[in-house]
């Protein structure tokens, strides 16, 4: 049985526990597929342009089933926010084939307003009725439900969600026990729910945390996490006994094939067996090839070697990804070699005026534009900058997703928010720090009346913590800085934003703090295309490592 999920980025733990109550209650082999919009626009199935109104990711792609199953059978469609309380094989049993589509005809008009994570509450005719669909795919009323029809901008959520490609006729009645609409259906005056279906939010919102029939989602949620320790220590098992070969190791392929020759050199001298000794030569040859140099920051200035280390991480983990080495910037300056540089202190400050005096290649390392927690988990890498300048490339949104990040709502704010950069950024400039304060507080004054405030960049363990940048931008009207990254959290913060020197934000913001009055404003499409391109240009530890980061840096450029 074909069982497809709607799937959205905010909503997996409700897809989670959908999937497992259907199995756990199934009494038939089911193969359930969630319907991840970002995969499908990969695939090129899904080609419409994101809709403001539409209140799920999988508004539009339900109705790609058929094309998904290639016209052939019989699929289930339900939205992600079901919990299944009986055997769903007695709800495919009731297929008919001379329906295009069966599902709960309901007569159901919510109240207007909001739901789900603040979605708009809508009303038409045939409301939820395609919220579960047995869907007949090889009816030859459902033949026109190609790809390129779904993806037809003409072709509205009303005409779709309505089955209006069909006749009456053609659509067949389920029981509402199926579909059992929370808040809308009571027992047992409307009989005993055979499935729940939590259209106006579920208990994994918190706003509805103690919502009707919430009881049984935190029932289906611990079955479900129990079954994933159990999984979890299968694995763990399994791990104790497995052999760790080369391939297993965090490292890129040119560093764990000379490993595995190496190997074989020691275990077959002779080269009886193995021809490791060319294949070392050629590797080692490559070696000395290699033309990017990671230049030592100065002594002190990240503090690595309180934490025991030799060399900083960062750029130890960026040099093996890229095939490069360590080295110093006294030792490469008569060289033509790309140098790696992390921070503005006194040996990265010297290196990177020195590289943009002298056209050199290098790769800045610095704090990453956006982290999913406190901690600083992503560096961004800039070719030949100190932040990526743009144009905007268009993105998957997979590295987006682990960054768990979402446009919030604009918010017409009260003060400016003045975001002066470090000493050391304005020393690199050659710029002093208090003149700039004083002097783009009496520009700011010359254009507004609005309260200035100055945030002065707090301390780390603050700044993540109690006075945090996303705390301070609540209230902001706009952030204006020199060229700090202050100005891309904005633009995340759909915040407007002033940068006046080049930087990551200059692609969305303004430029001049005489335009205070006539800022920016920025839709959110454009804001997630901005932060999936963003998400490409920073890595982590690992990422640099094994070699994703100088790859996708080289597709890049």
């Amino acid at each position: 049985m074909k069982v497809f999920v709607g799937w959205d980025s905010r909503e997996d733990i409700a897809y989670q526990v959908a999937k497992h109550t259907i199995i756990e209650n199934s009494s038939i082999p089911v193969d359930i597929q969630p319907l991840k919009q970002k995969d499908l626009r990969k695939a090129g199935i899904y080609t419409r342009p994101v809709d403001a109104l539409a209140s799920t990711e999988f508004t539009f792609t339900r109705f790609l089933i058929p094309e998904l199953c290639n016209f052939k059978g019989w699929a289930l469609f339900i939205d992600c926010d079901f919990v299944f309380l009986d055997d769903i094989k007695k709800l495919y049993d009731q297929r008919d084939d001379k329906y295009a589509v069966m599902c709960a005809q309901h007569d159901y008009t919510p109240k207007e307003g909001v739901k789900m994570d603040g979605q708009a509450q809508t009303q038409y005719p045939r409301k939820n009725w395609s919220s579960m669909m047995l869907i007949n795919c090889e009816h030859p009323a459902n033949a026109v439900v190609t790809k390129d029809f779904v993806n037809d901008e003409r072709k509205t959520g009303a005409f779709l969600h309505r089955f209006s490609w069909l006749q009456d006729e053609q659509i067949g009645e389920l029981s509402h026990e199926w579909n059992w609409l929370v808040g809308w259906y009571k027992e047992p005056e409307d009989g005993k729910p055979k499935a729940l279906h939590y259209t106006e939010g579920g208990p994994w919102f918190d706003e509805y945390q103690d919502c009707e029939y919430a009881k049984e989602w935190y029932k289906g949620k611990a079955s479900y996490l129990d079954r994933e320790l159990e999984e979890s220590k299968k694995k763990l098992e399994a791990n104790k006994t497995k052999i760790i070969t080369v391939d297993d190791l965090s490292y890129p392929p040119h560093i764990t094939n000379y490993f595995k020759a190496k190997v074989n050199s020691w275990i077959d001298p002779t080269e009886h067996y193995f021809k490791s000794k060319e294949e070392i030569k050629t590797f080692e040859e490559n070696k000395m090839g290699i033309k990017v140099a990671g230049i030592a920051p100065t002594q002190g200035e990240f503090n690595y070697e309180k934490k025991g280390l030799e060399y900083d991480p960062y750029i130890s983990d960026f040099i093996i990804g890229a095939g490069g080495y360590i080295s110093e910037f006294d030792r490469e300056t008569g060289t033509d070699n790309t140098l790696i540089i992390r921070g503005l202190g006194g040996g990265g400050q010297k290196a990177l005026k020195y590289c943009i005096e002298n056209n050199r290649d290098y790769y800045a390392i610095d704090t990453g534009y956006y982290q999913p927690g406190t901690k600083k988990e992503y560096h961004r890498i800039t070719k030949n900058a100190l932040q990526q300048q743009g144009p905007i490339i268009s993105r998957p949104l997979d590295r987006l997703e682990k960054l768990r990040y979402k446009v919030p709502k604009y918010r017409e704010g009260e003060y400016v928010l003045v975001c002066p950069p470090s000493e050391k950024v304005m020393k690199f400039y050659g710029e002093s720090l208090e003149d700039w304060i004083r002097n783009t507080t009496a520009q700011i004054r010359a254009h507004t009346d609005r309260k200035i405030v100055i945030r002065k960049k707090p301390d780390r363990r603050v700044r993540v913590t109690t006075d945090t940048i996303w705390k301070a931008l609540e209230k902001a009207y706009c952030l204006i800085t020199y060229n700090s990254i202050a100005a891309t959290e904005a633009i995340l913060a759909n915040t407007p934003a002033i940068a006046l020197a080049p930087n990551a934000a200059t692609v969305l913001c303004n430029t001049k703090i005489s335009e205070i009055n006539k800022l920016n404003k920025h839709d959110p499409e454009q804001i997630m295309a901005y932060a999936a391109h963003l998400s490409y240009c920073q890595f982590t530890a690992q990422e640099m490592r094994d070699g994703t980061a100088w790859r996708i840096l080289n597709e890049s450029s």
